[in-house]
């Protein structure tokens, strides 16, 4: 029944969006998109449903909790309200936008972990198809493929011919930013699980690695659009920017920054929160071990315990 009402009123703020666009606050979207929309709403229901229906020893606690709703909260903000216009009219506010998309959002859906929660709280019709279409995807999970996949999706768009038809054809627009957030979820959720080897089917390193690694093609993309001196994205003097004191140059350096920046320091924390779950995972196996009668242990863990 929640399902039917939240449906109801995506269908409401669409018809407001066709018919009243101009008299839409700044929170509600510029371009409506009901995939992204309804979306939003229904995984923040499935996600609260389902951790009130999990037992509590394998209920996401409140960290987790807030790093999912932030991350569909950022979803929701940079496509389904105002600022999408914004991001239309320069460059470094597209740059956030993506940023966002590929890799703040994801990044905290990987953190917060939902899947078990998010089973729990969808419908059983929702599980098996989810299901049935990640099945003949699942080799797009191995870290290589995973990381291929989101150098692909952040990147492509990024060369300035992609880049400016994209920006000016609303249908390949939406195939960008949601091919972001695609190829970023994929890609976090695989670095970011925070399971031993097995159930996953990688060990703990070998996702370290693909966080770490995968930061150096985007500090190169990021510092090249910084530090060049050609005006690489023409679109946004064609459409006019939305702050003309803000030159060209100075745009596409600030672009070039938001792209070089964030992603390098969160593929760093990346790292960190990666070895610490392997240190967490060694902690409980310890914890866990009941040495034989008689039997002495020198061998110390990396950890120090």
């Amino acid at each position: 029944m929640a399902e039917l009402w939240l449906l109801a009123l995506t269908a409401l703020v669409g018809g407001l969006c066709h018919f009243v666009p101009a008299q839409l606050p700044f929170l509600l979207p510029f371009v409506f998109n009901p995939v992204v929309f309804a979306g939003c709403l229904l995984l923040g229901l499935w996600f609260w449903r389902g951790q009130r229906r999990l037992p509590s020893e394998t209920r996401p606690g409140p960290v987790r909790q807030s790093f999912f709703y932030a991350g569909v909260i950022g979803v929701w903000f940079v496509l389904q309200t105002h600022f999408e216009y914004i991001a239309q009219h320069m460059f470094f506010l597209n740059r956030t936008q993506a940023v966002v998309l590929g890799m703040i959002a994801p990044f905290c859906a990987g953190i917060s972990w939902p899947g078990e929660a998010l089973g729990a709280g969808s419908p059983n019709w929702v599980n098996r198809r989810a299901m049935a279409a990640w099945r003949p995807l699942r080799f797009l999970a191995h870290p290589v493929a995973a990381m291929a996949v989101f150098l692909f999706t952040t990147d492509i768009w990024l060369l300035p011919p992609v880049h400016f038809d994209a920006m000016i054809d609303p249908a390949l627009y939406a195939v960008m930013n949601l091919s972001c957030l695609a190829g970023g979820v994929l890609f976090w959720m695989v670095v970011l699980d925070p399971r031993p080897s097995p159930p996953c089917r990688y060990s703990y390193l070998t996702r370290a690695g693909a966080g770490f690694f995968v930061m150096f093609p985007q500090i190169a993309v990021g510092a090249y659009i910084a530090l060049t001196t050609k005006d690489l994205f023409s679109f946004y003097e064609l459409c006019g920017r939305l702050f003309p004191s803000i030159s060209p140059a100075q745009d596409q350096l600030l672009g070039g920054l938001i792209q070089w920046i964030p992603p390098g320091m969160m593929n760093v924390a990346a790292l960190i929160i990666t070895l610490n779950a392997l240190r967490l995972s060694e902690m409980k196996v310890d914890q866990a071990f009941v040495p034989p009668e008689g039997a002495k242990v020198y061998e110390a863990k990396w950890t120090g315990r």
